[in-house]
């Protein structure tokens, strides 16, 4: 199994078919295994590497753990697979750390995608409402293990659930596949680091500098990030906004054709 050496953490990655390189990476309390409707399709046309994020999957974390730690993460592998002209493609959470690989790596990376994003970081301390929240959250984990931390957070019951499972019944066994693939040590690993790992940067006042074309993919029925997408839409220079109907936020299990071709469209054009 391929692991990059991030020096403080081993990070999981795969690697899936030949051409130009399209990086995916996954949303938070999720991994790579999310991937598996996308894989088969897009790596007959693209070299797709799948990448577990630090403290998710098979990945191990760290002292550090933000979105510009997990940004760090991906170019590292970026430059040690010394890839060119890369597309990068950010999942909720990870789309922040998508923008920073960008921002970073403009003559490499020369696309974006960001599906069902936040936006990135205004750079201020974390509000002591979310820092409860994850040490709620903490606890449940360590205390009771994966499954009642999945049950918590909403990943085995709940609205967002019952929305995938009800648009795809056969993303059910995908998701059991995405719990399962969870190390607990790994988990805590992370979460004990971001405690002390915030980036103190304003991300989201440097969209305006991003130089890539960018797609934007978002579910029509993803009430709580679809304002994002239209923030993300004026503020990024050159994009293209791409509301997927009868979706909601795991747009890519919920409607996994349309989502692909929507992707292949994009990056086969010059």
């Amino acid at each position: 199994m391929p692991f990059y050496d991030a020096g403080d953490a081993a990070i999981f990655y795969e690697i899936h078919g030949d051409g130009l390189p399209l990086i995916l990476l996954h949303g938070y309390a999720l991994n790579s295994a999310m991937w598996e409707f996308q894989v088969p399709a897009l790596s007959k046309h693209f070299k797709v590497i799948t990448v577990d994020l630090r403290g998710f999957g098979q990945s191990s974390c760290g002292k550090e753990w933000s979105g510009s730690a997990m940004a760090t993460d991906v170019i590292g592998l970026i430059k040690e697979m010394k890839l060119k002209d890369v597309a990068v493609a950010g999942f909720s959470l990870s789309g922040g750390s998508a923008v920073r690989t960008a921002y970073e790596l403009p003559d490499v990376v020369t696309k974006m995608i960001l599906v069902s994003s936040i936006l990135p970081s205004r750079g201020k301390p974390r509000p002591k409402k979310e820092e409860e929240y994850q040490a709620k959250e903490e606890s449940i984990l360590r205390l009771r293990g994966v499954e009642a931390w999945a049950d918590a957070i909403g990943l085995r019951k709940g609205k967002l659930v019952d929305n995938i499972f009800k648009r795809n019944p056969d993303a059910r066994p995908v998701w059991d596949k995405i719990i399962a693939r969870h190390n607990p040590d790994f988990l805590l690993q992370m979460m004990e680091a971001r405690k002390n790992s915030q980036s103190l940067i304003d991300w989201r006042s440097k969209l305006k500098e991003i130089k890539q074309k960018t797609l934007l993919l978002f579910g029509a029925r993803d009430k709580q990030f679809i304002d994002s997408a239209y923030h993300l839409d004026m503020a990024i220079p050159d994009t293209r906004l791409i509301i997927i109907k009868g979706a909601g936020h795991m747009v890519n299990l919920e409607k996994p054709a349309e989502f692909n071709n929507k992707i292949m469209e994009f990056l086969k054009e010059d």
